[in-house]
């Protein structure tokens, strides 16, 4: 009897450590899925809108932005809102902040730290229109090629004049999102590259979140068996399986304190296909990104009368708002007067200022310096962590029906 017992002891650990690898490669494919999701099934204007926006990070030396759903869920929802009441504010019509509505959303943040920005723009032209605003005003380029800002949700919403877009950006704990092929959708090569961002946002992390990750490991499986810890780099090179068809690429991040993050992207793999975007090299240079704190030039009135003129005065207005901790709401000064663009930044307070019931205050000249440090400042909910209870509830009750399966086979 005592061998009997003995086999059915290592029979139970054996089972016990089956169900548990089980269970974390379970959780690991749960969370990564969370982690970066593509946009599907997006209307193909607001998928060219990405494209052209990460274009343009792309080409100051930025990694791209990661769609999120919740802050297209905020994006969509005030866009929808602006072309159906016909104004263009940051404020809704229902008297609702930008913070209110990504709150709304369930997005995520740091404790008593939040980090996203809002850009709007109306017009009778297309998305290169307002990116080129948004690119050619030193305050919401600040926005637009931020390394802090990481994920974007786009809305677009039209009337009988004009097209409402409003660019939702933000940052999340424990979230970093990475990219096969600069975000490709298909290869017809097995050697990837895969991009990797970094914590720019709280480059310390937090308690329960990370921070500036410092070495990561790679595996086409959600349990990373067999994978290597490797030093952090922009860009690491990765061999796809041979099967051709949807292939997924696992990444798991750790900081100096060893805290953890996992992300991961999808890629289709076929041989055949013509169309491939073909991979960023991993040994190829990228261009650093521009001194975001660098002032920019203002325009001359040469360059502002050769800019084309907007289709009717007005018809072209954009506003940004950045939040940062702890201070006042305060609108950029407004030297003079001119028909482009307002600019405003909000600063939580418990007595806000009301704005003016329409965006007439308008700015010329760049966003000041000292809001710019505002932006800078700027921090963002802890990541919720109600998925560990369960988790650690479920492998314990998986451990002791094991134990009282094999306690009955021994009897």
């Amino acid at each position: 009897m005592i061998p009997h017992a003995v086999n059915a002891k290592s029979a139970l650990n054996v089972a016990t450590r089956a169900a548990l690898r089980a269970l974390g490669a379970t959780l690991l494919t749960c969370l990564c899925a969370g982690v970066s999701s593509p946009a599907v099934g997006q209307p193909p204007e607001k998928l060219d809108a990405l494209a052209k926006l990460n274009a343009a990070r792309r080409d100051n030396g930025l990694p791209p932005l990661a769609w999120n759903p919740l802050l297209d869920k905020a994006a969509q929802r005030h866009s929808d809102d602006m072309a159906s009441k016909g104004f263009i504010d940051e404020t809704g019509s229902d008297g609702s902040s930008p913070r209110q509505r990504i709150e709304a959303t369930g997005y995520a943040a740091w404790p008593q730290q939040r980090i996203w920005a809002e850009s709007l723009y109306a017009g009778q032209g297309t998305f290169e229109e307002a990116l080129a605003f948004f690119l050619s005003d030193e305050g919401q380029r600040r926005v637009v090629l931020s390394p802090k800002l990481r994920e974007v949700g786009i809305g677009i919403a039209k009337d009988n004049l004009r097209t409402y877009w409003t660019l939702t950006f933000g940052a999340q704990p424990n979230l970093l999102p990475v990219f096969i092929n600069d975000d490709a959708p298909v290869t017809n090569e097995r050697q990837v590259a895969v991009m990797l961002t970094q914590e720019e946002a709280v480059p310390e992390g937090s308690a329960n979140a990370i921070g500036r990750v410092i070495e990561v490991r790679l595996s086409d499986r959600p349990d990373f068996a067999g994978a290597r810890w490797q030093p952090w780099e922009r860009l690491i090179p990765f061999t796809l399986a041979r099967q051709p068809g949807k292939q997924t690429v696992y990444v798991e991040m750790r900081d100096g304190a060893g805290r953890t993050t996992l992300a991961s992207d999808s890629i289709e793999y076929d041989p055949n296909a013509r169309d491939a975007v073909r991979p960023v090299s991993p040994g190829d240079v990228i261009a650093s990104p521009e001194a975001i704190g660098a002032a920019q030039p203002a325009p001359s009135q040469s360059a502002a009368a050769d800019a084309p003129a907007a289709a009717d005065p007005g018809s072209a207005m954009a506003v940004v708002i950045t939040l940062a901790p702890e201070a006042t709401r305060t609108p950029v000064p407004s030297p003079q007067p001119t028909p482009a663009a307002v600019i405003v930044v909000i600063r939580p307070t418990p007595t806000p200022t009301p704005l003016p019931a329409a965006p007439v205050a308008v700015i010329p000249s760049p966003m000041t310096e000292a809001a710019a440090q505002q932006f800078d400042a700027a921090e963002a909910s802890a990541l919720p962590m109600g998925w560990i209870i369960p988790a650690y509830l479920l492998a314990q009750a998986s451990v002791i029906a094991l134990g009282v399966f094999a306690l009955l086979r021994r009897r």
